[in-house]
């Protein structure tokens, strides 16, 4: 039968006897017993067939075939100090990096950036896309989180609600439709719709609910930025489809509900159920603000 390998353990005790000059007060040192000390020595010497340690008394002395090999011992033991060292620098995340994919920046990019306040030396790669995409790379492993839209979690992940807001048109202040909301899926056939590309849960939400009530959207283009739906809207190219959460003033459009109770998206962030419990995953859903 093949023979246990010397174990760490076995090592440190070894060192110890050798360096404190007892038993006693390595057991102390180590803050193990007496005996665990012993055995571990005893378990050496009796596999080797070899005499480590010199006894006199209640003192201790390594003998000459322990004192060439106590280099050697000394230098694995420091490799795994230093080992244990870098990965509690990624459990207190004074180390580490964190793959994070989101799909609406304007509810990402806050977390984000609080995140980096609270650990600036976990280096951070952050990139946007839509949902369906982000998914892909979530089951992929490439990226650790993914702030995504839905109507809920998917089973294979873990995570956390951030917010539940209506998916609305956005539209300038003096647009017609504007003044009537909320509005009807007859007020929306017709008219021109900038939305998120085909993978985005917008997007999707949006179409289904569409589907179901037997309207059909004119939409004109599909773009995957924010930035660039509300530019074009402000040039009177059309109306876009949005979360409520993601319109703010500045984009200088305001929100025009439909009256459609399924026209309703959350926003998640998630994780491999598996990455759940890595520290630095933990520590990011731990920045989030309980969802509205």
């Amino acid at each position: 039968m093949t023979q246990k390998k010397l174990s760490l353990s076995q090592l440190r005790a070894l060192e110890a006897v050798a360096r404190t000059g007892s038993f006693s007060a390595a057991a102390k040192e180590l803050g193990v017993s007496q005996p665990s000390i012993s055995n571990q020595v005893q378990a050496i010497e009796s596999r080797f067939k070899t005499r480590l340690v010199s006894k006199s008394g209640y003192t201790t002395s390594p003998t000459a075939a322990l004192s060439g090999l106590l280099p050697r011992v000394r230098a694995v033991l420091s490799l795994c100090d230093d080992l244990e060292r870098d990965l509690e620098s990624h459990l207190t995340l004074t180390a580490g990096e964190l793959r994070i994919g989101y799909s609406t920046y304007q509810l990402a990019i806050p977390r984000i950036s609080h995140f980096m306040s609270l650990h600036p030396d976990v280096a951070i790669e952050a990139r946007a896309m839509a949902t369906e995409d982000l998914l892909d790379l979530l089951d992929e492993g490439l990226i650790d989180i993914g702030f995504i839209t839905g109507k809920e979690i998917p089973n294979q992940l873990a995570g956390q609600k951030l917010v539940t807001t209506r998916i609305v048109l956005a539209a300038p202040p003096d647009h017609p439709l504007a003044q009537k909301s909320p509005i009807d899926w007859a007020d929306v056939e017709g008219v021109p719709l900038i939305q998120r590309e085909g993978a985005s849960g917008t997007r999707k939400i949006f179409d289904g609910a569409a589907k179901v009530a037997g309207a059909v959207p004119k939409t004109i283009l599909a773009l995957g930025s924010w930035g660039s739906i509300a530019s074009l809207i402000r040039s009177g190219i059309g109306l876009g489809v949005a979360m409520e959460a993601e319109i703010s003033d500045r984009d200088g459009c305001v929100p025009v509900p439909i009256n459609d109770p399924a026209l309703t998206a959350t926003h998640f962030v998630v994780c491999q159920k598996d990455m759940a419990r890595v520290a630095a995953v933990q520590a990011f859903m731990r920045t989030l603000p309980q969802g509205i």
